[in-house]
């Protein structure tokens, strides 16, 4: 639910569902209800960081088993850096694993990421 690519967007896919946070909640529970297996979910972040972790509640409520957040926002490229921060936010209000994703190629960005959200890195 984050692909930030136009032909995903247009088709009302990935990163257009961010703006539709009771057809998020209609997906996961369809798919919660449905399937008999772990269900996680990965998202961007949103312009305002309460914004994101408002959603990454509702989100949480749906009964996923975790949820991957990737630091930049729809308008970022990859040049621009991963905001492990605005995840740290989200991980510190979830009782689910979060799974911080961004920016980590080597081990050190693994261990800084790590050190601020203290959860999974993908």
């Amino acid at each position: 639910m984050g692909c930030p690519k136009s032909f995903s967007i247009s088709g009302g896919m990935g990163a257009a569902l961010l703006s539709k946070p009771e057809l998020i909640h209609d997906i996961l529970t369809t798919l919660r209800r449905n399937l008999d297996v772990p269900i996680t979910c990965k998202i961007r972040l949103l312009k305002d960081p309460q914004d994101t972790v408002e959603l990454a509640r509702r989100i949480e409520m749906t009964g996923v088993s975790a949820l991957a957040v990737h630091g930049r926002k729809v308008p970022d490229r990859p040049r621009d850096p991963a905001k492990w921060n605005e995840i740290a936010d989200v991980a510190a209000t979830l009782s689910i694993p979060v799974i911080a994703n961004g920016d980590v190629f080597e081990y050190e960005d693994f261990q800084r990421i790590r050190n601020v959200t203290e959860y999974i890195v993908g």
